[in-house]
């Protein structure tokens, strides 16, 4: 029984909540490598600074969006991101994104983390050969990932001995220890300033690198962009658009618009025939009207990417799903607080690595069909 038979039935059905954090099973951790790593405060409790600046200011202004770091935010970058590089020689921090609820690092490690155990723990401080009363209670309230007797956790510590996994656990560790001398320990919860877990990105190609510094840069305005426009940003659930529940996210007025037109190239057609389509289709967006595509084949992504530079209204149907803090970045992102976009998917977000199905392409190629002769439900 599928979703949809199940909701039709009257039966209760959950959102299957995916993990970001898994760690990549095709990647060593303990060896060589550069990453971008997300740590995300406990609650997303705006903890480490705040947004101020204007929106469409320049980059570079003066008064172009920024983050001002609390005492919090000021603490762990002066004082425990720094001891990363100390404590373990071969890690290097690269980039540095502060945001109000969450950290960005680059991070690349130069050497193997293997049988070469830091001088300390990045969250513990020897004084005079004893502990102070504070690192004692911190390693009694160690958080969640700290449980005592559990067998996944000990199988996991295992897993991350000399990995990148224990050098941002005594990250992890040093930042609570701040956390905590801050508040005061009787004043916030025991289980540490970070969620469980992180998120990884593993760097794959240097093109890659030159993205991620953008991203991290452009993170400020990203954000007060979307507390402008909250509603462009969020994941809409069961939407039934061309009789399919769907997930969406963007302006989903656009299927309100009567002219729109299905960006489909099959292989039979000719040169002449898409010529002739591709300036029907621009034409389209042109006078205002709205491009629906699943942009599978390499000739439909040409004419997106062409609509999208010039600033026209796009339906753009997705083989995945959406993330629960889902955001499109680059174009995507600037099109979609534009209200130029909307993307949907009949499909629940996975995390697999995988190739679109013919069959999925021709269930994407009639919704968009379907949407653009104005069928909404």
């Amino acid at each position: 029984m599928d979703r949809d038979e199940a909701i039709a039935r009257g039966l209760e059905v959950r959102e299957t909540r995916h993990s970001m954090k898994r760690r990549s099973p095709w990647h060593d951790y303990h060896e060589k490598g550069t990453y971008m790593l997300t740590l995300v405060v406990e609650g997303r409790m705006p903890l480490l600074g705040r947004l101020e600046g204007r929106v469409n200011a320049r980059p570079g202004d003066g008064d172009a969006p920024k983050v001002m770091l609390s005492e919090l935010g000021t603490a762990i970058v002066k004082e425990e991101i720094p001891k990363i590089h100390r404590y373990y020689p071969q890690v290097e921090v690269w980039k540095v994104c502060i945001m109000p609820d969450h950290v960005h690092l680059i991070v690349r490690v130069k050497e193997d983390l293997r049988g070469d155990q830091a001088m300390e723990s990045l969250g513990t401080e020897a004084r005079g050969g004893q502990t102070s009363a504070l690192t004692r209670e911190t390693n009694t309230a160690e958080t969640r990932e700290n449980e005592v007797g559990s067998i996944e956790m000990t199988k996991k510590r295992g897993k991350e001995m000399d990995s990148l996994g224990m050098v941002i656990k005594g990250f992890k560790m040093g930042c609570n220890k701040v956390y905590w001398r801050i508040y005061g320990m009787n004043m916030v919860p025991r289980k540490g300033l970070f969620e469980l877990g992180y998120n990884d990105k593993v760097l794959l190609h240097e093109g890659q690198m030159k993205g991620w510094k953008k991203y991290l840069d452009d993170n400020p305005r990203r954000l007060m962009v979307k507390r402008l426009n909250p509603e462009l940003f969020t994941v809409m659930q069961n939407k039934v658009v061309a009789g399919r529940r769907c997930q969406m996210v963007g302006n989903c007025f656009l299927l309100d618009i009567p002219d729109k037109m299905a960006v489909i190239v099959h292989r039979r057609y000719s040169e002449e025939d898409l010529c002739r389509l591709r300036k029907e289709w621009l034409a389209c967006g042109e006078r205002g009207g709205v491009l629906v595509s699943a942009a599978i084949s390499i000739k439909e992504k040409e004419v997106l990417r062409e609509a999208m530079n010039r600033g026209y209204r796009i339906v753009l149907l997705r083989e995945n799903g959406f993330p629960r803090l889902y955001k499109p970045c680059g174009e995507s992102f600037d099109a979609c607080s534009e209200g130029l976009l909307l993307q949907i998917s009949p499909w629940e977000y996975h995390m697999e690595k995988k190739t679109i199905t013919r069959e999925e392409c021709l269930e994407l190629n009639e919704m968009a069909e379907r949407i653009a002769e104005g069928e909404k439900r």
